[in-house]
């Protein structure tokens, strides 16, 4: 609506201006005058528009002017006039211009700013005289114009005229690019120092909260270990062993608290019952607390050959743990011993998983102890005894853990001393080397065990079971001990003597036993042994 109004006052004043002019054609410096007039008006209200936007707008102007002077005074002159970023200004067919403010058709001559300029029109009403600009030149637009240019013709001619300095504008850039660089070259280094920051902060929080936990004992399992500290051990001797053991996972945020507590010399050697879920402080009151003289303790002594059943009843007897109990959790196993790993994935035909592991020994137990304490106890004593050689020779004669187990338990059961183990194991191999002539070992023990411990324990009886154990009906090794051998019926397997038998004859009443290659050589032996046996039988009765 403003701008309706200011081309409607520019209008006016064109008309005004034409009408003086129109009144003394005749008079050429008034027309000229006039005409000027008209060209400053124009001027200064292109420049109050520039002047209403930014300093970087380009300003272009065309004027048209007649050739003919002195001639035809109506012939209309056009002026144009245009500001960037508003629309044109288009007045036709008058000479002069109109400004926002100068409206009264009695005010002639030309427009300026500077109020002090006589001769201009300007914004007092009562100055007149001749036209004038800011420049003092007839055709500049202003001081931010760099000159006009007047064409003849039709067509406009158009000038750009720059507002701004380029040479500062350059500079500016150029320090504004110069910074971005310095503030682009220190990106990297700033990242990369944020990323160690945040790394090494996130690796102590990881490190805090793993060592608070394993103090804490958070989230370890509750399962009962036995621990054996060696005489003399310090504290980073007993801190490894926890670790090796699975106790705690910290072996130096351990002795660190060790010494914090001063428990240096204080720990005590020998067996200790610990579980990873013990917290650091009681571990250590543990290990650094005599039970034996807080608890009752009771020896129980397991012979070579027994079987876990009877070996189960001994400890209830003794006060240790029930004997049901026991027998559960020694077959249970998987206590994470070196052997286990060794132990056949499929047992299902087995009547005692975990019999001929019973290592025999005298064992010390604490009255009312949990039976898995003894469990673990029983087992780390077969698993220190099974020595590693043990396994390197038994890989060498193709045999499994469980078959070396299992035939020195019927060699333990047939043999009455070490040098009879050995010739009684070379029996057994040669028939299983040789199992298309001798399929069944024979083994009178075996006859026994089925019929002393299976049938009156078994749940369910089974035949299948029966003869799998009775080797004089099934071909080749049962499928599992018959009792529990010592270090000399194991070594004898693993290291039999180098014969030819594969029948021997023992006389029980005195311990002798025969051997020989044949059949016909083993019928000799029984019927030498049942002389044997019938002349003691005189000899007793007389």
């Amino acid at each position: 609506m403003d701008k309706n109004n200011r081309n409607s006052d520019r209008d006016k004043m064109l008309e005004d201006i034409l009408s003086s002019v129109g009144s003394n054609q005749n008079n050429s410096a008034s027309s000229r005058a006039a005409r000027a007039a008209a060209s400053s008006a124009n001027r200064a209200a292109s420049e109050r528009r520039s002047n209403q936007s930014e300093m970087t707008t380009a300003y272009q102007r065309t004027s048209y002017s007649s050739s003919s002077a002195g001639k035809d005074r109506n012939s209309s002159d056009t002026v144009y006039s245009r500001t960037a970023g508003a629309k044109n200004s288009i007045s036709s067919g008058r000479t002069g211009s109109t400004s926002r403010k100068s409206t009264a058709p009695e005010r002639t001559g030309s427009m300026s700013r500077n109020p002090e300029r006589t001769g201009s029109i300007n914004r007092n009403p009562e100055r007149t005289g001749r036209v004038s600009t800011a420049s003092e030149r007839t055709g500049v637009h202003s001081a931010y114009n760099t000159g006009a240019m007047e064409n003849t013709g039709t067509e406009p001619a158009v000038r750009s005229v720059r507002t701004s300095n380029p040479e500062n504008n350059g500079q500016r850039r150029s320090g504004v690019k110069k910074k971005r660089r310095r503030m682009s070259g220190r990106l990297p280094l700033v990242l990369i120092v944020t990323t160690v920051i945040f790394t090494v902060a996130i690796s102590l929080s990881i490190l805090i909260i793993s060592v608070g936990r394993d103090m804490l004992a958070i989230g370890k399992s509750d399962d009962i270990k036995i621990v054996t500290i060696p005489e003399g051990s310090n504290t980073e001797d007993v801190a490894q062993l926890l670790y090796d053991e699975g106790i705690i996972k910290m072996p130096k945020a351990f002795v660190f608290i060790s010494k914090l507590g001063d428990s240096d010399t204080k720990y005590i050697a020998g067996e200790h019952e610990l579980s990873p879920s013990y917290a650091y402080e009681t571990i250590i009151n543990e290990l650094t607390t005599d039970k034996s003289l807080e608890k009752e303790t009771v020896d129980v002594t397991f012979v070579e050959g027994c079987d876990i059943i009877s070996a189960g009843k001994q400890l209830e007897e003794a006060g240790v743990c029930e004997a049901e109990r026991f027998v559960y959790y020694f077959n249970a196993g998987d206590y994470g011993f070196e052997f286990e790993n060794y132990l056949p994935a499929s047992t299902a035909s087995k009547f005692n998983r975990m019999e001929g592991y019973l290592f025999p020994d005298t064992y010390t137990f604490y009255v009312d102890t949990d039976p898995e304490v003894v469990c673990q106890k029983i087992y780390k004593n077969f698993d220190e005894k099974f020595k590693p050689e043990y396994y390197t020779q038994m890989k060498k004669m193709n045999m499994t853990l469980d078959e070396v187990v299992t035939l020195a338990s019927i060699v333990q059961a047939e043999s009455p001393d070490v040098e009879t183990m050995k010739k009684v194991a070379s029996v057994f191999e040669n028939r299983l080397a040789n199992p298309e002539e001798y399929p069944k070992l024979q083994s009178d023990p075996t006859t026994y065990y089925v019929d002393e411990v299976i049938k009156p324990n078994i749940e369910i009886p089974s035949e299948a079971i029966f003869e799998a154990y009775d080797t004089y009906q099934c071909n080749g090794l049962p499928p599992g001990a018959i009792g529990n051998p010592g270090t000399d019926a194991i070594e004898a397997v693993l290291y039999p003597a180098d014969t030819d038998y594969y029948f021997f004859y023992a006389n029980i009443d005195t311990g002798e036993t025969f051997f020989a290659e044949t059949d016909e050589g083993h019928e000799a032996n029984k019927d030498m042994v049942s002389e044997q046996q019938s002349a003691d039988d005189e000899n007793g009765e007389e």
